[in-house]
Order: C-alpha cells, then sequence, then structure tokens
C-alpha cells in the first residue's frame, strides 16, 4: 500500500505543478497518463505470470527455477517495451486524440508531454519485472523504499524543470516528463542493482536473462489474460475521458482528470492486497497447501474492503478541500466535486473485487478474473454512453453507473472464487504439473 501511495503522490505532484501553467495543462498530463497506462498494463500480464510462477517455485523450494523466471521476465518486458513503444509513438496523435485529447488547447500540450515519457517508458516495462521480483518473496519494503525515492526525486525535479528554477531550462509541460523519466531511470538502476548484491531468497542474476519456451508458455498461460485484464480498466477509463471530453469539454475534461487523480488513492487496498494475495496463495499453492492460500484470500479481501471503504468516505467528505487543491475555476471544481461525492463511495467494493481478479491469477485461473472485469467495463461503458446520449446529460448519472458496476462484478466474482477455491483445493492449481510434498522445513 506504501508503494502504491507514493506512486500516486509521484502523480498528484505533477498535477499540481502543472496545474499552475494552466486547466489544459492538468487535462493534458492526466490524457496522457491514461494512454501511457493503456500501453503498460499489456505488459502487466507478462510480470503477473511470472510473478505467480516464481511465487510456485518459491513455495515447493525450487529458487533457482525462481530466479530463471525472474531472468526470463526482464527478458519478456523488454521485448514488450520495444514493441509497444514503438506503436505509442507512431500513433502517438490518434491515441491521445482518442483518450479525449482532440480540443486544440489540450492536443499540442499532450503531446508534448507524451512523447518524451512515451520515448523512454521501457523504465517502467523493466521497473514492472523490479516490483514482482520483490513482491513474490515478500519483500515489499524494498518497493516502498524505491518508489518514496522516486516520488521525492521527481517532487525536486519538477518545478526546477517546468519553471526554470535555480538555473535549469525553463521547459513548461516537457519539464514534468523530463523530471519523471530521470526518476525513473534511477529507480530503475537501483532496483536492479539491490535484487543483484543483496542477500535475498531469489536473487537477479544476467546468466538468467534468457526465455525457455516451456517456461514462457506457462508465464503467457497465465499473463496473457491477465494482461487483457490489465488493460480493460484503462481503456474504460480512457473511453469514459473521451465521453466526457466530448459532451462536457475541457472543463469537464479537467475534472474528470481530477477525479481520477484522487481516485488512485482508492487503488491502495486494492493493489496492496492484491499483490500479497497473489504472492501468499501463489507459494502456498506451490506447496500444496490451499487451505493457507483460501486464508490469505480471506484476511486479503477483508482489509482490502475494510480500508478501501474508509479512504472512499474520507475523500467524499473532504471532497472541497480536495479539488480547491487544483484548480479554483467554479466549472472545473463542480465537475470534479460531482465525481469525489459519489463515485468514492465504492472504493471498497472496487478494492475487493482486484483482490478477487489477483486470486484467481494466483490459481492460475486469469480467464476467470478477465470476465470479472470485463462484466464491470461492459456495465460501465454501455449504461455510461446511455445515460450521456441526451441533449441534456447529467455527468452524476455517469458516476452512479460506475459504483453499479462495481458493485455488481464484485458480487459475480466472489461467488465464483468461493467454488474455484473448493475445486482447486482437490485438483491443485490449473496449468501446473502435480507438485512433489515439500520437505519438512528446517
Amino acid at each position: 500500500m506504501l508503494s502504491i501511495f507514493f506512486q500516486t503522490v509521484y502523480g498528484l505532484v505533477d498535477a499540481w505543478w502543472v496545474g499552475r501553467l494552466s486547466e489544459f495543462a492538468i487535462a493534458a498530463v492526466g490524457i496522457s497518463q491514461i494512454t501511457l497506462f493503456t500501453m503498460i498494463a499489456l505488459t502487466i500480464g507478462v510480470t503477473v505470470g511470472s510473478g505467480v510462477l516464481m511465487s510456485m517455485n518459491i513455495g515447493k523450494r525450487d529458487i533457482a527455477g525462481a530466479e530463471r523466471v525472474l531472468g526470463q521476465s526482464f527478458v519478456l518486458n523488454f521485448i514488450a517495451a520495444v514493441f509497444f513503444t514503438t506503436v505509442a509513438l507512431v500513433f502517438r496523435s490518434p491515441l491521445l486524440e482518442l483518450n479525449g485529447a482532440e480540443a486544440q488547447n489540450i492536443l499540442p500540450l499532450a503531446l508534448d508531454y507524451f512523447t518524451i515519457t512515451a520515448s523512454a517508458s521501457f523504465t517502467m516495462f523493466l521497473f514492472f519485472a523490479v516490483v514482482f521480483g520483490f513482491n513474490a518473496q515478500g519483500d515489499n519494503r524494498t518497493v516502498a523504499v524505491l518508489f518514496a525515492c522516486s516520488t521525492v526525486l521527481n517532487a525536486v525535479l519538477d518545478p526546477l524543470l517546468i519553471f526554470g528554477w535555480a538555473g535549469f531550462p525553463e521547459l513548461g509541460i516537457r519539464g514534468a516528463a523530463v523530471a519523471t523519466v530521470t526518476s525513473q531511470v534511477l529507480i530503475l538502476v537501483a532496483g536492479v542493482t539491490l535484487l543483484r548484491i543483496r542477500p535475498m531468497m531469489v536473487r537477479f542474476r544476467f546468466s538468467n536473462l534468457t526465455a525457455k519456451w516451456e517456461s514462457v508458455k506457462r508465464v503467457l498461460s497465465i499473463g496473457f489474460p491477465a494482461a487483457l485484464t490489465s488493460v480493460l480498466g484503462p481503456v474504460a477509463l480512457a473511453i469514459l475521458a473521451g465521453i466526457v471530453a466530448s459532451r462536457f469539454d475541457a472543463a469537464g475534461a479537467a475534472g474528470f482528470s481530477i477525479g481520477f487523480r484522487v481516485e488512485f488513492f482508492g487503488f491502495l487496498p486494492a493493489v496492496g492486497f492484491g499483490v500479497a494475495a497473489l504472492a501468499m496463495i501463489g507459494q502456498n499453492m506451490g506447496a500444496r497447501r490451499p487451505e493457507r492460500a483460501l486464508a490469505a484470500f480471506r484476511v486479503a479481501v477483508l482489509f482490502a474492503f475494510g480500508l478501501g471503504s474508509a479512504i472512499g468516505i474520507a475523500a467524499a467528505l473532504l471532497n472541497g478541500a480536495i479539488v480547491a487543491t487544483f484548480s479554483d475555476d467554479p466549472v472545473i471544481s463542480g465537475y470534479a466535486r460531482s465525481y469525489l461525492t459519489s463515485v468514492p463511495l465504492a472504493y471498497g467494493v472496487f478494492s475487493a473485487s482486484f483482490v478477487i481478479v489477483s486470486s484467481f491469477q494466483a490459481l492460475g485461473r486469469s480467464w476467470n478474473g478477465f470476465a470479472v472485469t470485463g462484466v464491470r467495463v461492459a456495465i460501465m461503458l454501455v449504461l455510461g454512453l446511455a445515460v450521456t446520449a441526451g441533449l441534456a446529460p447529467q455527468l452524476s448519472r455517469l458516476w452512479w453507473v460506475v459504483i453499479g458496476a462495481n458493485l455488481v462484478s464484485a458480487t459475480i466474482g466472489f461467488v465464483w472464487l468461493r467454488g474455484t477455491f473448493a475445486r482447486v483445493t482437490a485438483a491443485g492449481p490449473a496449468g501446473t504439473t502435480p507438485l512433489p510434498e515439500p520437505a519438512p522445513a528446517s
């Protein structure tokens, strides 16, 4: 949770400093980041698949196998980075326009920011491999420290490069992009170094930078549907951003950008306990301890729901102060406050749903998680288009559609996962060969 907290603060710092330029700059950065999230989400599946296999290997005490999977994840992520970065740069204008940047006062700014960040996006791809390398063996503390250092560095560089303070060049919105890239490069180097030199259970070794087809197939059998699942959320967010921008102009896009940035805090319990469940369920299934895997899920989903709900209630109660931090424009503020007084009420349900999807992935049932997320996105987009299609659309109706979509998908997923646990307990995790009984602990 601390890792995601610092990553969220990272984005908020960018928005705050860029907001000193103009409200159009806020919208440009927000739209650019949605596009980047969509691209990166496609490769998260590789790291999820690798993380599950690493956890299972750790559970059955095959440390050499876990290290081979870790090295392979770097190779696969680099290949994905080259492909998606090329696509993003070649089609950057239509991609940004698709996400709501077609306005003449937003698109040039979005192009400036996106071109720089997309060009160096390989650092983010590789850093995901570093993150899951630590997560799979239960070391989330180091990841939190890395994210904290990156956030502090970005916060220092932002004003220096945006406004040209302390003798630095004044780069405007491009300065925010350069600050982001610089902090990402440094944090990647630090993460890889720590994975190599620290006395850890699983370490990064250059000799493992290979790809074996059988192992790749197992990673992709879990990772491909996980990648599709990861991209559904950003795609839905991008479409919603496009709907809002087309029906409520630049002010609506800026208000929505403020709202979903604050929503990142609602993701803290979702991602934090989802990643914890992924590691613990994977390790215990590898050790043939399904009863402990089920116990890990129960604890994770309970805490995710409780903490997510608490964060959501706090965001709704403090909506005025939060919005005032980013904009004093009455129209933008009105749109942002309508978002924050409704959508945060579903943060707990969303967090529980994320843990459910992660648990499916840890069991090797990634397609089930994809289906649960697909239900949420389908409801959100179909009904969202319907409620904004009238001559006098109301933005508040769209937010209640988002709440309903989260509630329905979480309920379906919870019931489905309980049944899946019962079957997996008898048959073992899908996509794996029968595992030997673990040796007695020393």
